[in-house]
């Protein structure tokens, strides 16, 4: 048995109850949304229950290879409903990739300040937990730099937790979206050939295991994205990842979201929600006003556009942009854009905050 397959094995050994525990507890949320017919009910109802698990003291666990295989599921769809259109896009889109990082350098200084002031984080802490770049590599890079690191994980999930729960009943009450009960493209087992389906396969693995060593953030999603969209694009395979498969991967994924809070006392939990509430409020109504802005200017769709400077991560933005009918192809070059500035940043703020620190 390889290293990496008795590593897995030991985890499940040790953690099996926990397990079982959260995907059946993430299970229960995702059936009740699917009969009550709410907005992404497989990620939201399973994220919900587990949040609410683990704040009633339960303890939850995902192993994060299983949510890396969801992730490859997701990249394929995504992948698949990318058009050819997509260059002749990406011109048009320039202006208000401009526009996603303004929106950064707008946002994060008021949300710093309220951190530092009112929640007491140090300045370097409140920089990455500000910061939207997503909860993995801020949290890392957070550490890396001295932060504290539970702070910046606590305040980063609880912001994709609000994200997530609150944009798609947002756009159910002031945008007129009707969750359609639909949750991928149609695709089924049954219509999916061996041919089609291991072709599907093995090119989203393949742009998982190239795009890993190239540091692509989110390798799992972005690495079979990138493959399967430049498949579509050429039009050399039509193949349609299941809808059953991608229930279980949104499943996986609500329940891992929920599963953050694992470990954490409730009365932590609930400051930090408490505050973790505030700060992503004021990013979306900003990202709603900058999104009507660059509106204004480039005509593009205001829905993409509010998705786009939403403060949440690849994966959920995403499956949030396709549920509302959004060209992720769109929503996904956005998001990159405020990642890649948001890490570029970094050494140049992070030596501006630390200079007081050496007088």
């Amino acid at each position: 048995m390889s290293t990496s397959l008795q590593v897995k094995y030991t985890e499940i050994k040790e953690n099996w109850r926990q397990l079982i525990r959260s995907l059946v507890i993430g299970l229960v949320g995702s059936l009740i949304f699917v009969y009550l017919n709410l907005p992404l009910p497989w990620v939201i109802g399973a994220l919900f229950t587990t949040t609410a698990a683990c704040m009633l003291g339960q303890k939850l666990w995902i192993p994060d290879w299983l949510r890396a295989n969801s992730h490859i599921v997701l990249g394929a769809l995504f992948g698949t409903s990318v058009s050819p259109e997509f260059f002749g896009n990406f011109l048009s889109w320039f202006p208000s990739m401009l526009a996603v990082t303004a929106y950064v350098v707008l946002v994060m200084p008021p949300i710093m300040f309220y951190l530092v002031k009112v929640v007491r984080l140090d300045i370097v802490t409140a920089y990455f937990s500000a910061a939207p770049g997503g909860l993995i590599p801020m949290t890392a890079l957070g550490q890396a730099m001295g932060a504290d690191a539970k702070s910046i994980s606590l305040i980063q999930s609880s912001r994709i937790i609000l994200t997530v729960l609150l944009i798609p009943f947002l756009f159910t009450l002031f945008g007129g979206y009707e969750p359609s009960g639909r949750i991928g493209t149609g695709g089924s087992f049954l219509a999916l050939s061996i041919f089609d389906g291991l072709f599907l396969l093995g090119i989203s693995v393949l742009g998982y295991v190239i795009a890993r060593p190239l540091k692509i953030p989110t390798p799992s999603l972005m690495g079979p994205m990138i493959a399967v969209a430049a498949i579509s694009m050429t039009g050399t395979s039509s193949a349609e990842v299941p809808d059953s498969l991608v229930a279980i991967a949104q499943w996986i994924i609500g329940s891992t979201i929920g599963s953050m809070f694992n470990n954490v006392q409730p009365r932590k939990v609930a400051q930090v929600l408490f505050h973790g509430s505030l700060t992503p409020t004021f990013m979306i109504a900003f990202a709603a006003v900058s999104a009507l802005a660059t509106h204004y200017f480039t005509n593009l769709p205001t829905n993409g556009l509010v998705l786009a400077f939403a403060p949440g991560g690849f994966t959920e933005m995403a499956l949030v942009g396709f549920a509302l009918g959004i060209d992720i192809a769109f929503l996904v070059t956005h998001q990159l854009t405020r990642y890649f500035f948001v890490l570029t940043m970094i050494p140049l703020v992070i030596k501006i905050l630390k200079r007081p620190n050496r007088s």
